[in-house]
């Protein structure tokens, strides 16, 4: 098996994680003071065996295709790489919502509905829970514990 057709779609789904998740993760960590919480699945479970896998190992890998091929899990690649796709499409969603609410609140000020409230909140949580997931899925991928994403 190939994990070729696969690839794009990994390496665009772990760029994402490295960079943009890292920094909305920030800004909601100062918004809404959650950290992002630990799945109770069991690819979490299995994942805290896992070797790790950081930022500075997939810039080495990036760069070195055939590296990068021999580091995949093919099987897991073609069962998990359109869901990937589909989480990181999401959380875009969200983000851009979280914006959006976040927008409105600033407007309202002190006299913010509750129901923008809450949508910050479900933004929040749901990118965060997403986030999570795809960090799982990219665990599979890899073989390896995704960190500091």
């Amino acid at each position: 098996m190939d994990a070729t057709p696969y690839v794009p779609v990994i390496v665009e789904a772990t760029r994402f994680a490295f960079s943009e998740l890292g920094k909305w993760f920030d800004r909601i960590r100062q918004r809404t003071g959650k950290t992002p919480s630990v799945s109770k699945n069991e690819i979490s479970e299995s994942k805290q065996e896992l070797p790790a896998f950081t930022k500075q190992d997939f810039a080495i890998l990036e760069n070195d295709i055939p590296a990068l091929m021999s580091s995949i899990n093919v099987k897991a690649a073609e069962t998990n790489a359109y869901l990937i796709k589909s989480i990181v499409e999401q959380i875009q969603i969200h983000r851009k919502n979280f914006v959006d609410l976040e927008t409105v609140e600033a407007q309202f000020g002190v006299l913010t509905p509750q129901h923008i409230k809450r949508g910050i909140e479900n933004e929040a949580n749901a990118i965060v829970e997403k986030s999570e997931r795809l960090k799982d899925l990219l665990a599979l991928v890899y073989v390896r514990k995704i960190e500091n994403a």
